[in-house]
């Protein structure tokens, strides 16, 4: 037999409210004051920064402003400014984070002027380092970098008329067409000296390795190496391997890509560059070695 079916009670469920407890009650209270205090945070009287001072800048943000010092500095070489504008900071150790930051922006590559005026400002802040001394090299004191002076070359207008002789010759008559002045070549400030194949008997060779020296065949440190190839572009500096040489640099290379090598301050493009078979049976790279020309043709002149 079926059991008689239940009869509903007529009493409605309590309110939700009712059905709280206590701790239910306090959650629900917390959330609504975390809601009505971000609104009233946010919303009705949100907190404006006016004239921050910069020691309250973020990491990323005070790199920044180091930067921006030091580029001003680069323009109007006030240096109790600049010291004024990095006291901002409230670093007592400003000269190793401007460093640091140049040491960061050597690994990432960063233009070589940035390079530059971050030197020069870790320098004259005291800092030492490797890339201080490549970028920003203390000069002895009383040394002048020569300049070159472009050779100007003059043509005479006038011709003068050739010497009477005994026969009754007609000098000739000269004509109003002047001369135009020869005008000089602009001439590379680098010369490719030396292109070598490197090949290993026990090893294939997959870089490019570039040698920077100087008018008098010393190593150049600091000098910016750009390498390009088909949508690709990278860049590096001499001097970062000294245990291979001050003015050596080097560039992995990757198969089936042609390479092109330059100096940015001026030099002749060497391109064509791949990873070629050896007669070893490994692949091997290649060895540029630029000289620099501007102290040279200085020197000659002044001779």
């Amino acid at each position: 037999m079926m059991p008689p079916p239940r009869r509903r009670s007529g009493r409605r469920p309590p309110p939700i409210w009712r059905r709280l407890s206590s701790t239910g009650w306090l959650l629900f209270s917390l959330v609504i004051g975390l809601i009505g205090g971000l609104y009233y945070a946010w919303v009705v009287d949100p907190v404006v920064f006016t004239d921050a001072s910069p020691a309250r800048f973020s990491d990323r943000y005070r790199e920044e402003y180091i930067i921006l010092v030091s580029q001003s500095y680069a323009i109007n070489q006030n240096w109790p400014l600049a010291q004024q504008r990095l006291a901002a900071l409230e670093d007592p150790n400003i000269g190793e984070t401007v460093n640091d930051l140049l040491e960061t922006a050597v690994r990432q590559n960063r233009p070589a002027p940035l390079l530059q005026q971050l030197a020069v400002v870790a320098r004259n802040l005291g800092a030492q380092g490797q890339a201080v001394a490549l970028f920003a090299p203390t000069l002895p004191p009383g040394t002048v970098q020569p300049t070159p002076t472009p050779a100007i070359v003059t043509t005479p207008t006038n011709t003068p008329p050739p010497a009477a002789t005994a026969t009754n010759t007609v000098a000739p008559t000269p004509t109003g067409t002047a001369t135009r002045p020869a005008t000089a070549t602009p001439q590379p400030n680098y010369r490719l000296t030396e292109q070598t194949r490197l090949c290993n008997d026990d090893e294939p060779v997959t870089r490019i390795e570039v040698i920077v020296l100087d008018a008098f065949l010393n190593d150049s440190p600091g000098i910016e190496v750009e390498v390009t190839w088909q949508n690709g572009r990278d860049r590096f500096f001499t001097g970062f391997k000294p245990e291979k040489g001050r003015g050596y640099a080097d560039f992995e290379m990757s198969p089936d890509i042609s390479y092109t090598v330059r100096l940015p301050d001026g030099s002749p493009e060497v391109s064509g560059l791949r990873l070629e078979t050896c007669d070893s049976g490994f692949s091997g790279g290649w060895q540029l070695t630029f000289q620099n020309l501007r102290n040279s043709s200085s020197n000659s002149e002044g001779e």
